[in-house]
This record gives structure tokens, sequence and C-alpha cells, in this order.
């Protein structure tokens, strides 16, 4: 992690009408950005964010935060940008997120607001989601690839003769197909745990929403209950699923039958993990990050579960002798 403390402090100096007197490094994410909680004596804790432009599209986070504004969407506010445009001073949404809530009674409450709060971006974001870029069927595929590469390459230490055995055309195909045909809505793309926030007063904020797309509507439903960090009791998530399909029907959001909106969502968590998992397995090969191969195991548990019930995927963990 590059400490740009000492920049970020020259440069909230510079910044009239406050005045800072602390900044702590806060942890950073699975991107090449990082954060500090900095303090205002008098209007308390911000966020600044360190996004290097080289690195991040800092123009589609400004992007997406004003469309998710208009909306009304709970996320940071953007108060002041440097003029390299590589630090942004915005709103601290809290320390705890729904992750560090996991073990709490209260814990399904936050999950049902969870719930609630998606539904209500994606009613409100129908008018925008044409603004967004497309969730189309070479992007599905592109990120399912990185599970061949980075995965079983990297991580299972297959080689190339190996993988190119392996027939992952009839999983990739149906995946993305089943995909396309799903109604489109305005999709944070990663709408888990981590980064929905929880306030001081119990309020719900969303963060890292700045690679949202147009896209099917059971992608965001997915990432919150088959989460990568936190597995929730195959009964309850039924009940939650249930709770969401619901909320869809009511608002005339789907008209699919209950029994073929659950395939969508299983389907769709097969290619969210799939991803998934070569993403945790890239962070740990390409960008020394290891921490995230530990999350590995419980994503691979979803792929394992959805075998029993799809050969499709059951044909593959075979051969890849993961079931």
């Amino acid at each position: 992690m590059r400490d740009s403390s000492k920049e970020i402090y020259e440069w909230l100096n510079t910044i009239e009408g406050y005045s800072f007197s602390e900044i702590k490094p806060v942890n950073s994410d699975a991107s090449f950005r990082n954060y500090y909680r900095v303090f205002d004596d008098e209007k308390g804790p911000f966020i600044v964010m360190d996004s290097d432009p080289k690195l991040e599209n800092n123009e589609k986070f400004i992007g997406i935060t004003n469309l998710l504004k208009q909306i009304s969407m709970p996320i940071p506010n953007i108060h002041q940008i440097d003029d390299s445009g590589r630090y942004f001073l915005i709103s601290d949404l809290g320390t705890k997120s729904l992750f560090d809530h996991r073990n709490e009674t209260y814990f399904q409450d936050f999950y049902t607001k969870a719930i609630e709060l998606l539904v209500l971006m994606q009613i409100n974001g129908d008018s925008l989601k044409n603004q967004l870029p497309h969730y189309d069927d070479a992007l599905l595929q592109s990120e399912m690839e990185l599970f061949k590469e980075w995965f079983c390459f990297y991580e299972l230490g297959l080689n190339i003769k190996q993988i190119e055995k392996i027939d992952f055309n009839p999983l990739f195909s149906q995946l993305s197909q089943r995909a396309s045909q799903q109604d489109k809505v305005f999709v944070h793309r990663d709408y888990h745990s981590r980064n929905i926030m929880i306030s001081y007063d119990g309020e719900l904020g969303l963060i890292d929403y700045q690679d949202a797309v147009c896209g099917p509507i059971t992608y965001d439903i997915v990432s919150l209950l088959r989460d990568c960090y936190i597995k929730i009791d195959l009964p309850q998530m039924h009940d939650m699923l249930r709770v969401y399909y619901d909320h869809l029907v009511k608002n005339q959001m789907t008209n699919k039958p209950l029994s073929e909106f659950i395939i969508d969502f299983d389907l769709m968590g097969a290619q969210r993990h799939l991803k998934a998992i070569g993403i945790f397995s890239r962070l740990k090969h390409r960008d020394k990050k290891d921490t995230y191969v530990n999350d590995i195991p419980l994503t691979m548990s979803y792929l394992k579960h959805l075998s029993k019930q799809y050969e499709v995927i059951d044909d593959i963990l075979a051969q890849l002798q993961l079931q």
C-alpha cells in the first residue's frame, strides 16, 4: 500500500473552510485505490480516496456518483477533488459494514433493509439504466475467462494443454445466455456485505459502485445472498430471496414464475462465482494480495452446491477434480 498521508495532508491544508488535525489509513480494497480517514475539528470525519487516474477510471466514479445522487441513493458526497484528479475528499459512511455485523442478533434486519434499498435503486434507476455500460455477452464471457486463466492456471497449477482439454464452452455459453435473457436493471455490480455500510444511527450506505452497469435483475441479489464473504443458511437465504421476488412482482418488475426466477438466480450466481474465484486468484498472483484466496473455499462451495442440480456445472468441477 502506497502511503500518501503526507501529500494528502498537504492538500487538505489548502482547502478553505476545513481544519484537519488527524489522518489514519483505512483498509484498502481489491482495486488500486487506497483510503484514509481524516478528521476535521468541527465537521467530524471524512474519507480521502487515493485513486491514481493512471490505474483507475475516476471519471466513471464521478459519473456513477452523479447518477446515484439523482435517485437519492445513500452514497458518499464528493466534497473536493485535488487538481491532479487523484485525491477525493468524500463523506464518511461509518466504520462498520454489514459484514462487521454478521454475528449480531439483529443481522437479518439489516438484510431486510439491504433488499429494500436494492429494489429502490432498481425502481428509481430504471430511467437512468441506459446511461450505464451494458453487461453484454462479451463482458460476461471475459469475466468467466478469469477463472480459466487465474484460477486453473495460476492457482491450481494446470498447464495450458490440461486447460485446453476441458471444454468450458457449454457452461460459459449457458450462463451468459441465461443472463442475457433476464430483465435489465441498474446493477451496482458489487452489492455485498463489505460494500454496504452501517452508519452510527443504523442507516445503510453504499460504496464501491463505480463499476455499475445495466444488467441482469438477479445479479445484485446473488451478490448479497450468496456473498463470497458470508455464508447465509440455506432456508434463510431462500426466505430472503422470496422477499426480494415478492417486491419485484408487487412493483411489476418481473413476470417470471418463481421457479424460473430461481434458475436465473442460480445460474447468475455461477457466473459471478467463477469470476470471483478468478479475481481472488489474480489478486494473489498478480497483485500480491494473498488474503483473498481465503475466500475461495466459500465461493467454490456455492458452485459445488449448484453442481448437484445443474449437470453442466457438475461436469466442469468433475474434470477439475473439485467435486
